[in-house]
């Protein structure tokens, strides 16, 4: 991945979230939906400011943890589908 054509998200506005721990909380306020999270998700979710692209996300989390790059990529992508889902991110579009 790499950042300058990777997507870039945000939270939605009606999104919380807070670190518990080793973990983290999320709340969609919308329909005040409560998800779960571990280290690396509520991670991520510090990193999502609607200007980095997820190629720059991914790299400051190969930083932070001890993981290969090919799970990370894979974990992201799947993590980023879900809280799209989940109604958590959205895209930033140009």
């Amino acid at each position: 991945m790499s950042d300058v054509s990777s997507p870039v998200y945000r939270l939605r506005s009606d999104v919380r979230f807070r670190r518990v721990e080793d973990e983290g909380v999320v709340l969609v306020q919308e329909n005040n939906e409560i998800l779960g999270v571990s280290a690396v998700g509520i991670r991520f979710l510090e990193l999502v400011d609607g200007r980095t692209g997820l190629g720059g996300i991914v790299e400051r989390l190969l930083e932070e943890f001890d993981v290969e790059r090919a799970l990370l990529v894979e974990d992201v992508d799947r993590f980023v589908g879900e809280l799209v889902a989940a109604g958590v991110l959205v895209e930033v579009r140009g």
